[in-house]
């Protein structure tokens, strides 16, 4: 917020529609906040925007000298999620500027010159109750150059910048949350970072704090400008784009040390994702356009592995991505590298002692957004064991959220021991629900290392996944199950043998948990970060010398 008083604000609360039946069955009741109630109707329904006032224009006199910083906050509960629309008008009514601004966030409006008005909207998809507190705009005498370059200072503490696509918000938890666990570890041991999504809009900067750090949301330009406002000791990247680093290279940080997490996709050939474009025409079609962005990401990672004019390090989470994939699919050697693993919160995902009872309780958690995650597999697992003698001992229950959810786990539906829930658990409600469960499905197409299954076998789950790319680095016989990839009757298979065999299965969860403290426990890979986020060029060059 602006340390100066706004010269107005604006609350919205009042002129929405009551009730709107489209894709989805809406309710809202305002007052001094806005209670909705939503209810999605429709399969696969596309998000649905409510304009206040009936899409009337709000503010027909913007000030081109003042700074607009739009703002909503509030719950959500369920699968629920809200976003604020901020729609600007030219003086001949034409639609010439589109913000989303996310829940919990203020969106600092750089209004194009040509704005002369504009009008505000709700966007909501899922099914649930959310209640929203504060949907307003304040106007502020400063001119929007003056309020970013105050937001950019807003944090001197944070000595280091983290760039990266996406981060946790209230709207969802998924969202690269293994990056934000690694900030609130840098956190604990006196580091502090910010964070910058880069997103694909240019014309405004939004800022939020997630769980005491502080993020921002904007364009290539604000983050140039970030940049040139505040000095970092280094600039760290996961899932890094040419725009990240182009941004960076044009600012006063064009010199500063970075750091560059490479996870898998970012760095990975196209051909290697089939099992996304195989499903129809349109998909076939789809994945020749993608195959051209994909062999451009693959030219800029080509380029970054092998630049001599900046001082960059790689940190690669598993070694045999980095050898079988990110090498090969560049055809380059990286030489400046680290291996690093993914974290796991041994502390929130702490080992509780299984009973045999447990073995027949199953997890899934999973996003439903891409084909990677093999969710399809996990149904067909289901199935297979329908009509074994024990099926109905077994509980099988599924997290998740995304455009593949309904026709993903239609032919499951209605099955007595199998409970859908569609929409995002918290880290705590995650680990509560390892709590009660004992075994963790989660096959895979695709994965450089898998976070969500270190924390379940962090937590004593027995894991039974896909023995594909870099998790047979993470997970073995001894621990687990790895069925081969496709192998959907071995992902079955494994789920009746801890049936027969509860004694195993108590050995397996015994030594999941040993493993994972082992190879990825926090502290242990905590501390191997920081001393690469901390260890100076100095210190760099004696380091070689020696």
């Amino acid at each position: 917020m602006l340390t100066n008083e706004p010269v107005k604000v604006s609350t919205f609360f009042d002129k929405w529609p009551k009730k709107k039946i489209t894709s989805y069955d809406v309710q809202i009741e305002g007052g001094d906040q806005l209670d909705i109630k939503i209810s999605q109707l429709t399969k696969d329904a596309k998000p649905i925007i409510l304009y206040y006032d009936h899409n009337n224009k709000v503010d027909r006199n913007l000030n081109a000298d003042h700074s607009y910083i739009a703002r909503i906050d509030g719950t959500v509960h369920s699968g629920v999620q809200v976003q604020q629309v901020i729609v600007g008008y030219d003086r001949d009514n034409n639609k010439v500027y589109v913000q989303y601004n996310p829940l919990g966030s203020e969106m600092n409006l750089s209004f194009p010159s040509d704005v002369s008005s504009y009008s505000l909207g709700i966007r909501l998809s899922g099914t649930g109750e959310a209640v929203i507190t504060d949907f307003s705009v304040s106007a502020y005498e400063v001119t929007t150059a003056e309020s970013q370059k105050e937001l950019f200072l807003r944090y001197p503490e944070a000595d280091y910048l983290i760039v990266t696509n996406v981060y946790p918000e209230k709207n969802t938890y998924y969202q690269n949350m293994f990056v934000h666990k690694r900030v609130l570890g840098y956190r604990e041991n006196g580091i502090n970072c910010a964070i910058y999504r880069l997103n694909t809009s240019p014309a405004s900067v939004a800022h939020y704090v997630y769980e005491g750090v502080p993020v921002y949301i904007g364009g290539e330009d604000a983050l140039t400008n970030l940049l040139n406002a505040k000095p970092y000791k280094k600039v760290l990247f996961h899932f890094i784009n040419e725009r990240m680093y182009r941004a960076v290279r044009k600012s006063d940080a064009r010199y500063t040390p970075k750091l560059v997490w490479v996870h898998g996709f970012e760095t990975t050939k196209w051909y290697r994702r089939w099992f996304n474009f195989y499903q129809s025409t349109k998909e076939i079609r789809s994945s020749l356009e993608y195959a051209k962005r994909n062999q451009d990401q693959l030219d800029f990672m080509a380029d970054l592995y092998t630049e001599d004019d900046d001082d960059i390090k790689f940190i690669f989470v598993s070694k045999w991505y980095k050898e079988n994939v990110a090498e090969k699919d560049t055809n380059t050697i990286i030489k400046n590298y680290s291996i690093i693993h993914n974290s796991i919160d041994d502390e929130l995902f702490n080992y509780v002692e299984k009973t045999e009872e447990q073995r027949k309780r199953i997890l899934t958690i999973r996003p439903f957004a891409s084909r990677t995650y093999a969710n399809d597999l996990t149904v067909k697992a289901i199935l297979a064991l329908k009509d074994k003698p024990f099926f109905e001992e077994l509980t099988f229950d599924i997290y998740g959220q995304g455009p593949l959810w309904n026709e993903t786990v239609e032919p499951i539906r209605g099955i007595p021991n199998v409970h859908l829930h569609n929409y995002f658990l918290s880290q705590t409600e995650i680990a509560e629900q390892h709590k009660s469960h004992g075994v963790f499905l989660s096959p895979s197409r695709m994965d450089s290392q898998g976070v969500s299954l270190g924390e379940a076998m962090s937590s004593g789950l027995v894991p039974v996944t896909s023995g594909v790319y870099a998790i047979p680095e993470f997970i073995d016989d001894s621990c687990g199950f790895l069925a081969e990839g496709e192998d959907y009757m071995g992902l079955a298979e494994a789920i009746e043998y801890l049936y027969y065999n509860p004694k195993a299965f108590l050995q397996k969860s015994e030594e999941a948990a040993h493993i994972v403290r082992y190879q990825c426990g926090k502290h242990k890979m905590i501390q191997a970060e920081l001393k690469e986020i901390t260890e100076t060029k100095e210190e760099k060059v004696l380091l070689e010398q020696l």
